[in-house]
C-alpha cells in the first residue's frame, strides 16, 4: 500500500499578494480600493465614521453638523462626493465643538504593525492659493511615531490627484493622513506580516 501523501491547497484572497520576508514571515500586500473588497461600517461618531475591510479599519472625518443654511436644529451634513469602492472621502469639520482638517486614520483590526508603501489622493477643494500638504503621522501604541509628520505636496485645484511612494511609513500600527481641506484616498497599498493563509489538507 502506498505511503499517504499530503496535499496542501492554499486558499488565497482576491487582491492579496503573498511573499516571504527575509526573516521567513509571510508578507501580505493589499491594494485598496475595489468592489471585490467587502466593507462593514463599525462605528459612527458625531464627526466621524469607521469602516472595516480586509482586516483594516479606516476612520474618516465627516462634516455631519453642517446645516446647509437650514438652521442649527436640523443639521444635514455635507454629502459625499467619493464613496467606496471608488475611494474614501475625508471632510474638514467646519461646524461643531471640535473643528479640524480632513483626516483618515488607518489601522489593522488586530492592532499589529504594517507598512504603507504608496498612496494616491485627490483634492476635493482648492489649495492653490495658500498651498497645502498631506501630513502623515505614523503612530505606535497610541503615540506619535516621529517628531513631525511626513509631508507630501498637495498644492492644486479640486480634482487634482497626487501619487506618492512612502518608504518611510514602515512598521507602525496606525497612520493619520491629514489635509486642511476635503480630500479622498483613491488608492492605497499596505503590507503587513501575517500568519500563513488557511490550507486544506487532502490525504490520499
Amino acid at each position: 500500500m502506498p505511503t499517504p501523501r499530503r496535499l496542501a491547497v492554499t486558499l488565497a484572497a482576491a487582491l492579496l499578494t503573498v511573499s516571504c520576508t527575509p526573516g521567513g514571515a509571510l508578507a501580505v500586500t493589499t491594494v485598496f480600493f475595489s468592489d471585490l473588497q467587502t466593507t462593514n461600517w463599525v462605528a459612527s461618531g458625531t464627526t466621524s465614521d469607521t469602516l472595516a475591510t480586509e482586516g483594516y479599519l479606516f476612520t474618516l472625518t465627516r462634516d455631519k453638523l453642517f446645516t446647509g443654511g437650514v438652521g442649527l436644529t436640523n443639521p444635514i451634513g455635507r454629502p459625499l462626493r467619493v464613496s467606496w469602492p471608488n475611494g474614501l472621502e475625508a471632510q474638514a469639520v467646519t461646524t461643531g465643538p471640535s473643528l479640524s482638517g480632513a483626516k483618515i486614520v488607518i489601522a489593522r483590526q488586530d492592532g499589529q504593525t504594517f507598512d504603507i508603501t504608496s498612496f494616491t489622493a485627490k483634492l476635493l477643494a482648492n489649495t492653490a492659493g495658500a498651498g497645502g500638504s498631506f501630513e502623515i503621522m505614523p503612530m505606535l501604541n497610541g503615540e506619535d511615531g516621529v517628531p513631525d509628520p511626513y509631508m507630501f505636496d498637495a498644492t492644486g485645484i479640486a480634482g487634482n490627484s497626487f501619487t506618492y511612494a512612502t518608504p518611510a511609513l514602515t512598521n507602525y500600527d496606525a497612520y493619520k493622513i491629514t489635509l486642511y481641506v476635503d480630500y479622498a484616498l483613491m488608492s492605497l497599498t499596505v503590507v503587513d506580516a501575517s500568519p500563513p493563509p488557511p490550507s486544506l489538507e487532502i490525504l490520499f
